[in-house]
């Protein structure tokens, strides 16, 4: 019988370690990209007057991510070019698998540059915080995971304001994300506010990575309020 337990413990540990091998945490799964990503270029456009767009021409805001054949982010480049504001910032990550930190340099409309490093601290295997290594910054991060690695839930805290992003994924018939909605829940100078962030997805390419996503206000809108198209070059 003691014989018989430790077979079935050996057993047990190969499959845990067969397992953790297949589930091994990188930043690209927590993205949700397939494949052997290199280059993600995102571009987002308004939808104005009802007419949806069908190029990049008019874009207000552009991302650049890269990462390298382990799927490890290395740098991450974001553009927003808004009514009230001009946002820029550079992210330089280093590190692999969980044990990541990256320098993000960010700029809004004339200001001083703002330099910053942010470090993930994990809580438990599916859950981490984005931690700021600076005293001058007060905000707090916490990303939970799900157990593919996808996004479940972000909490952000700061000086008289908090928000909740809840995910939940929904698939079709052949098991391919139609669409995920983001239930948000956001508290300022003791006022909360609940919304549905809901973005659809209207196109993939060859390795099931969205190429043409909507965002919508409510799950059933007829027009987008915005269109986010993204291009992927791979290893």
């Amino acid at each position: 019988m003691n014989f018989i337990k430790q077979i079935l413990l050996v057993v047990v540990i190969l499959l845990s370690f067969i397992m953790n091998g297949q589930n091994t945490y990188n930043q690209k799964k927590e993205y949700g990209y397939n494949g052997p990503v290199k280059r993600v270029t995102t571009y987002m456009m308004d939808v104005s007057a009802y007419r949806i767009p069908v190029d990049t021409l008019d874009y207000f805001g552009k991302s650049t991510m890269n990462f390298n054949k382990n799927g490890d982010a290395t740098t991450y480049n974001r553009f927003y070019n808004l009514a009230s504001y001009t946002y820029k910032s550079k992210a330089v990550f280093s590190g692999s698998g969980k044990n990541i930190s990256y320098k993000e340099v960010s700029k809004v409309n004339a200001a001083e540059e703002v330099n910053m490093t942010f470090k993930f601290v994990w809580k438990d295997p599916l859950s981490y915080e984005m931690k700021p290594l600076s005293t001058k910054d007060s905000t707090s991060r916490y990303i939970s995971l799900n157990p593919d690695f996808t996004v479940d839930k972000v909490n952000f805290k700061a000086l008289n304001f908090e928000s909740e992003e809840k995910a939940s994924y929904h698939y079709n018939s052949e098991n391919q994300l139609e669409k995920i909605i983001y239930k948000v829940t956001s508290t300022e100078n003791d006022v909360t506010t609940v919304k549905d962030d809901v973005r659809v997805i209207k196109s993939v390419d060859v390795f099931n990575n969205a190429t043409i996503i909507y965002f919508l206000e409510k799950e059933h809108s007829r027009f987008p309020k915005s269109v986010v198209f993204k291009y992927y070059e791979y290893y």
